[in-house]
């Protein structure tokens, strides 16, 4: 790894933290472009409200300047702006096994994207060893105004998700709403949608034990995962897990990276 250079003298000191409390960390990595910009101001706004730490890694065709404008807005964060001169894809996944939250946009200056997504996104959302989030959708989801968080749940890592998912909507001071699919009913179709009742009843048990003053609102989407991803509107974050194969992530996952209207959290458990 390259060592970094360029480190902003507002930078604080791990050692002047209270030993005794962990200050959640958020890393950020921009190259300046629409997007690039969209996820440093998203990163920003999320590092205030849960009290966390701020690291930015520029790229060369990042603005200094912008990035001092935005920062000083936030002054009272501890932030730190950091350059490598090693592949964004490296850096970023070095930067992913000391932080807890990692950000990007979900596409940057380069041309080489597929259908809209950044060639860097997938292998660093699937290789980063903390939770990612990928800043995408319409403009009001990102700017954080529709005031929901939703969390994606029926897979192995309910416990995971709703952890965030609690915890981000109690520090954002948003509703909470739980999400999820079964396929419609057709000719081959069995059963009757109880066994989606019960994933939800169950992923409202959890949050109750979670976090007891907040009562999410439940939905269960009669939709193939990826038309329930696309129609996913209304909220400021979509909060999910990777899927049961590590290293790989799962096809509703993938989807919502390519899909979703607002911003997508995946966990790393």
């Amino acid at each position: 790894m390259t060592a970094f250079t360029a480190e902003t003298p507002a930078v604080a000191a791990s050692a002047e933290l209270p030993p005794e409390r962990h200050r959640p960390r958020v890393t950020i990595g921009t190259d300046g472009s629409t997007w690039g910009d969209a996820a440093l101001e998203w990163a920003l706004r999320h590092a205030w409200l849960m009290n966390a730490g701020l690291r930015v890694y520029s790229a060369k065709t990042s603005d200094d300047n912008e990035i001092a404008r935005r920062l000083d807005v936030y002054r009272w964060l501890h932030a730190s702006v950091t350059t490598s001169e090693d592949t964004p894809e490296h850096t970023l996944l070095y930067a992913s096994t000391d932080t807890d939250l990692l950000v990007l946009g979900h596409h940057g200056h380069r041309t080489r994207r597929t259908l809209g997504l950044g060639h860097l996104v997938l292998p660093v959302v699937s290789g980063a060893e903390c939770d990612t989030v990928v800043v995408r959708g319409e403009p009001r989801a990102v700017r954080g105004e529709h005031g929901w968080v939703t969390a994606a749940v029926g897979g192995q890592h309910d416990e995971d998700v709703l952890r965030r998912a609690t915890d981000i909507a109690t520090r954002y001071r948003d509703g909470l709403r739980l999400v999820h699919a079964v396929p419609p009913a057709g000719p081959r179709s069995v059963g009757s949608g109880h066994d989606g009742e019960d994933v939800l009843d169950r992923a409202r048990k959890i949050v109750a034990r979670l976090m007891p003053q907040l009562e999410p609102s439940v939905q269960l989407v009669h939709a193939y995962p990826h038309e329930a991803v696309e129609a996913c509107g209304r909220s400021d974050l979509l909060i999910m897990g990777p899927g049961s194969e590590p290293g790989n992530l799962s096809p509703i996952t993938r989807t919502a990276l390519y899909l979703a209207p607002c911003p997508v959290m995946v966990v790393r458990p």
